[in-house]
C-alpha cells in the first residue's frame, strides 16, 4: 500500500517486520497509533451499524404499517429503542481494553465518509425515499460496514501482534516492568 496516511503506513505489509529488534518505546508508540487507528475505524462502523439498524427498521415499518411512507414519527420514536446497545453487535466482538474515543480529527474524517454514502442525513431525507432507494443505500451501508469490519480485524491483529511481543521481552525477562515505571527525566 502506499499513501502518506497513518493508515496506509500501518496497514503496509513491512509494518510488523523485525519486532524482536526495535526498541521497547518505539513498540509501544506503534501499538498506540494502531489502537488509535483501530478506535477510529471502530467509530466509523458504529456509524455505519447504527445507520443500518434505523434503514433496517424504516422498511419493516413501511412493509408492516399502513402508515404513510412520508411519516417518521413512528421510526423516529424507536430510535432509543434500535440505538440501544441491546440491540447488538453485527461482527467482531470485543478482543480489546475499554474502547477509547477517536480524536476528532479522525471522528470528523469517518463522520462526513459515513455521511456521503447516502448523499443526505438519512433521518432527514427518509420520508423524501422510496423503499427501493432506502434498500439501494442499506446495502451500500452494508458493504461499507463489511469493509470496515475486515479493516478493523487486519488492525486488531497488527494490535495482538505488536502487543505479543511487548509480552514476550515481559515474560522472557528482556524488558522489565520497573522500565515502565520508573520517571523519565
Amino acid at each position: 500500500m502506499s499513501g502518506n496516511r497513518r493508515i496506509d503506513r500501518i496497514l503496509d505489509p513491512s509494518y510488523l517486520d523485525g519486532l524482536e529488534e526495535r526498541g521497547m518505546d518505539e513498540l509501544r508508540e506503534m501499538r498506540d497509533e494502531t489502537e488509535e487507528e483501530e478506535s477510529g475505524v471502530s467509530y466509523a462502523r458504529r456509524l455505519v451499524q447504527g445507520r443500518l439498524d434505523i434503514l433496517r427498521r424504516e422498511l419493516v415499518r413501511r412493509t408492516e404499517s399502513d402508515e404513510d411512507a412520508t411519516s417518521v414519527g413512528a421510526l423516529l420514536a424507536s430510535l432509543p429503542d434500535i440505538l440501544s446497545d441491546e440491540a447488538g453487535e453485527t461482527s467482531i466482538g470485543a478482543r480489546r481494553r475499554p474502547r477509547l474515543e477517536p480524536p476528532p480529527s479522525l471522528e470528523r474524517i469517518h463522520r462526513r465518509e459515513v455521511d456521503r454514502l447516502a448523499d443526505a442525513p438519512i433521518l432527514t431525507s427518509l420520508h423524501e425515499r422510496s423503499g427501493d432507494e432506502i434498500g439501494e443505500i442499506l446495502e451500500r451501508f452494508a458493504e461499507k460496514e463489511r469493509e470496515l469490519s475486515d479493516l478493523r480485524r487486519t488492525l486488531l491483529d497488527r494490535i495482538d501482534a505488536l502487543q505479543g511481543e511487548i509480552a514476550r521481552r515481559y515474560r522472557t525477562g528482556s524488558a522489565s516492568v520497573a522500565d515502565v515505571l520508573a520517571p523519565r527525566g
